[in-house]
C-alpha cells in the first residue's frame, strides 16, 4: 500500500468514526454548571484585579513597641512557591508581628539589618481594624502583620512601592478572567461548537504560559 492509499484509508476511517460517534450536546445541567463555574471566576478575579490596593493613613493605626529580639528573616517553599517574611517579637504583644508579601518587597532590607535591632523602641503600622485583636491567637492568623515600620522618625518601608507591586501583581488576575470569558459561551451553545472548550482553554493557557515567559525575560 503506497502511503497515499494509507491517507486515503486513514480518511475513511476517520469518517466511519464520526458517524459512529455522533456529537452529544450537553445537558442542561452540565451548562448550568459551566455558566456558574465561569462567572465565579470572572467575577472573583475581576475583583482582585480592579480592588484598591492602597494603605490609606487614616486606615492605618501607629503602635510604639520594644523588640524583644532582633527581626528574624524566614524562608519557606509551598510547592514550587518561595515565601519571605521578617518575623518580629514585641516586649508588649505575645503575638508575633510580621513583614510579608509585597509589604516585604517594599522593604529596604540593607538599612533594616543594619539598623533593627534587639531592645530598639519602634513605631509600627497596622490595620485600625486590627488593634484591638493584636493579642487574640485565632485558628486562621497566629501573627499580625505589619504595614509601616519607622524608628527614631526614619522609615524603613515604602507603603507607595508597597501599592505599586501589589497592582502589578494583580494584572494577573486578567488571564484568570480570560479563561472564565472563554468557558461562559459554551454554557449558551445547544449546537457542536467549532472549537471545543477543552482545545479553547488548553489554547489561552499555553498563550498565557508564552506570556509569562516573555514579561519574565524582559
Amino acid at each position: 500500500m503506497t502511503r497515499q492509499e494509507k491517507r486515503q484509508f486513514n480518511r475513511e476511517n476517520q469518517k466511519k468514526t464520526s458517524k459512529l460517534k455522533p456529537y452529544k450536546p450537553i445537558t442542561k445541567s452540565d451548562r448550568i454548571i459551566i455558566i456558574s463555574i465561569a462567572l465565579v471566576i470572572i467575577f472573583s478575579f475581576l475583583y482582585v484585579a480592579l480592588r484598591d490596593n492602597s494603605l490609606p493613613n487614616n486606615e492605618l493605626a501607629s503602635i510604639n513597641v520594644t523588640l524583644k529580639s532582633s527581626p528574624k528573616y524566614d524562608e519557606y517553599k509551598i510547592k514550587s512557591t518561595t515565601y519571605r517574611d521578617i518575623i518580629l517579637t514585641t516586649k508588649e504583644y505575645n503575638r508575633e508581628f510580621k513583614i510579608t508579601d509585597m509589604t516585604y518587597e517594599a522593604t529596604d532590607h540593607e538599612a533594616f539589618k543594619s539598623n533593627i535591632k534587639s531592645g530598639d523602641r519602634i513605631v509600627l503600622k497596622v490595620l485600625k481594624s486590627e488593634v484591638s485583636e493584636l493579642d487574640e491567637n485565632s485558628f486562621w492568623n497566629d501573627y499580625n502583620d505589619v504595614y509601616g515600620l519607622t524608628k527614631n522618625g526614619r522609615n524603613f518601608i515604602d507603603v507607595e512601592l508597597r501599592t505599586e507591586l501589589k497592582d502589578s501583581d494583580s494584572k494577573w488576575s486578567y488571564f484568570f478572567i480570560a479563561i472564565g470569558l472563554i468557558m461562559l459561551p459554551y454554557g449558551f451553545i445547544k449546537r457542536k461548537p467549532l472549537i471545543s472548550m477543552d482545545k479553547a482553554l488548553t489554547t489561552i493557557c499555553v498563550l498565557g504560559l508564552i506570556l509569562i515567559l516573555i514579561i519574565n525575560r524582559t
